[in-house]
């Protein structure tokens, strides 16, 4: 890994991907460029003052240590770049965990706005021993066979997070009363998802029946992403008005009730009244047969930790990971930091 020469021409410095070295080594002829991605992530845009904006400062960011590019997908295109057609647009979007439903550890000990993730039943079983709240209040998921969908699922909720528009849906095929959707959002929606997770510990589930899900691909680090569309993979979709989402639940629908037109338990948007409500993207987690049988993986890969669980002590083997979800038509990217748990006495 080196730094590039920016000082006077522009150079491109392109790579193939993992997938992408594999099948042009094969030499049977799938070798084909369909698509690329470019990132700034090297880009410190603070640097650039509008109401002093001069041509020495775009010389700066310009000049910005580049490093060259690199075939690690855990570390390459942190932050994509996109384009869109309409240059009037004020607010782009976002993709945010859902912490209503699902709420994260907040106590400053374990993986903050993320998830405690116990990897089997012995190790759930003590969880609910010693918290009740475990699940709905203190940030733990249960990731072993027979585990529910309440207990096991993550929620993404995606749109405009912003005060500053009235309350309604980013899907032109949208409808709902008071909220009328705009084709001019189109670009904004986000109808498809990558999901990445280390496939050693964790796979995953469809929101409705559990069943363990395929990925895409897995590639040489042992990351396996998953992809999922919507149309072609409802069952990961929320619920919308109109039909146009998908089948999991919780739905993602604006309602009208006696508190007026709303919408309920988004994170999307300051309050339930505001903001421009896209999809919402649905799934569970399943531990690997190797984290609910052995210590190897732990032994490899983690440590020994004492948690106090409730108000009792328990000494747990963890694993530090993360989740990865990244909008495929947006570029959003949001992670969330996995401690998996397997309790030892």
């Amino acid at each position: 890994m080196a730094f590039l020469d920016n000082s006077g021409d522009i150079i491109l410095d392109a790579v193939l991907t993992d997938e992408g070295r594999r099948r042009l080594a094969m030499g049977d002829g799938s070798f084909r460029i369909s698509r690329f991605a470019l990132g700034d992530d090297e880009i410190d845009y603070s640097l650039y003052v509008p109401l002093t904006a001069s041509g020495y400062e775009d010389t700066r960011i310009l000049q910005l240590p580049i490093l060259e590019a690199f075939t690690n997908n855990n570390t390459s295109l942190k932050n994509k770049i996109i384009s869109y057609t309409n240059n009037n647009l004020l607010y782009l979007p976002v993709v945010k965990l859902n912490n209503i439903f699902s709420p994260t550890v907040s106590d400053g000990s374990g993986p903050v706005g993320g998830y405690y993730v116990s990897v089997d039943s012995t190790t759930t079983a003590k969880i609910e021993l010693e918290d009740k709240t475990a699940v709905s209040a203190n940030g733990y998921r249960f990731s072993q066979a027979g585990a529910s969908a309440d207990q096991s699922r993550l929620i993404f909720d995606q749109g405009l997070d912003t005060n500053a528009l009235a309350l309604g849906y980013l899907n032109p095929n949208q409808s709902a009363t008071g909220a009328p959707a705009s084709s001019r959002d189109q670009d904004l929606f986000e109808s498809s998802y990558l999901v990445e997770v280390d496939n050693r510990l964790l796979a995953l589930t469809t929101p409705s029946d559990m069943s363990v899900a395929t990925p895409s691909f897995i590639d040489d680090d042992s990351i396996a992403t998953y992809m999922f569309a919507l149309g072609k993979d409802s069952s990961y979709f929320a619920k919308q008005d109109g039909g146009t989402g998908g089948t999991a639940e919780p739905s993602y629908s604006i309602v009208t009730d006696t508190g007026g037109t709303r919408m309920q338990n988004s994170v999307i948007g300051p309050s339930n009244q505001e903001g421009r409500y896209g999809s919402r993207l649905v799934f569970g987690l399943r531990s690997s047969l190797n984290l609910q049988t052995s210590q190897k993986l732990f032994t490899k890969l983690g440590s020994t930790e004492n948690i106090t669980v409730g108000s009792t002590p328990l000494d747990f083997s963890t694993i530090n990971t993360v989740i990865r979800i990244t909008g495929f038509n947006t570029g959003y990217r949001v992670e969330v930091p996995l401690k998996l748990l397997k309790y030892t006495s």
